[in-house]
This record gives structure tokens, C-alpha cells and sequence, in this order.
């Protein structure tokens, strides 16, 4: 591993969390739906921090859960100081990416794909801001096997560097 693991009791931090909204209602014919836009609270190129996306008014009386999640950073130009999710978790129910780097003085936009147990999906772009005051500043080495496949803080693991993994090299999550 590059990074050490989080410790084993991280949590999602709230004020970086933000509730998906419920689809404008589409009942009145000729009405367009309104574009739903998120955005996380700004962050600065060398700020590495969670991010989070709430999926309880999504699911609803449902009796669905988030099962998956996959994201890309669809602003990224390619410049090693590009914002760059760290890696994207499930935990305690939210959608949870780390992200880090971005260059300062524009916005990023990450999609972030979830999937949910009873075959559920969503896309959804999520805006942050890069603020201009610091920077640009290369993201750090995230926490990772030696495959490189990063290690979210709700892996499995025996100790600090031993992670538990699937057949498919993947980590045993706690969701």
C-alpha cells in the first residue's frame, strides 16, 4: 500500500454530504423537467476530503438500498493536478468519494453512477468548485493494494497493511 488505511470508525462528514433530489414531477403535459443540478461545498486544489451523496429521499419507501458505484471526473483534462476521486465507497447507506487535487478557479464536474439491489440507476453530475486561492497541487497517493485497486476506510482489513479481498482482488466492504 501507498497510503495508510483510515481508521476503522471513519464516518461520512455531514456538512460535505448533499440529499439527491426527488425527480421534478412530470404529470402536466408540455412541461419540460427541470435540470436538477448538485454541488458539494468548494474545496481547494490541495484539500483531500470526502464528498457524500444521500440516498434516503431517492429510495423512499422503496425498499430498495444502494448496491453499487462507479464515478469519473468528466472536466478532467489530463494535467497530473487534474481533480481525481481517490476512490468511491459505500458507507452507511451514502454514496462516499474521496476527492482530491483540481485546478483552481473552475468547477469540476464528477458523474457519479449508482446502482441499487433491486436494479435501480442513476447518473448524476455533481459540480464542485476549485477554489482560486491555492495551487494547483498533484492529488496524493491514495490508499491502495499493490495492484493499485484503492482501499475505501469501510474495507475489511486484519491490521493496517492487510486487506481482505474477493477472488476478484477487490476489498471486502462493510456497507
Amino acid at each position: 500500500m501507498t497510503a495508510p488505511l483510515p481508521s476503522p470508525g471513519w464516518q461520512p462528514a455531514p456538512e460535505r454530504s448533499v440529499p439527491l433530489g426527488l425527480a421534478p414531477s412530470l404529470r402536466v403535459r408540455g412541461l419540460l423537467a427541470e435540470s436538477l443540478s448538485l454541488s458539494w461545498c468548494p474545496k481547494s486544489s490541495a484539500d483531500t476530503l470526502d464528498f457524500s451523496l444521500d440516498a434516503t429521499a431517492w429510495l423512499q419507501d422503496t425498499a430498495d438500498y444502494l448496491a453499487t458505484i462507479s464515478t469519473t471526473v468528466s472536466s478532467a483534462t489530463g494535467l497530473p493536478t487534474d481533480l481525481r476521486v481517490q476512490w468511491a465507497s459505500l458507507v452507511s447507506g451514502m454514496a462516499c468519494l474521496f476527492l482530491a487535487g483540481g485546478a483552481p478557479g473552475t468547477i469540476q464536474t464528477v458523474l457519479v453512477t449508482l446502482g441499487t439491489q433491486q436494479g435501480r440507476s442513476l447518473t448524476q453530475p455533481v459540480r464542485i468548485a476549485i477554489l482560486p486561492d491555492v495551487p494547483a497541487t498533484k492529488p496524493p497517493a491514495p490508499p491502495q493494494l499493490p495492484d493499485g485497486t484503492p482501499v475505501p476506510p469501510n474495507a475489511l482489513a486484519l491490521s493496517s497493511s492487510v486487506v481482505l479481498t474477493a477472488d476478484n482482488g477487490k476489498p471486502y466492504l462493510i456497507a
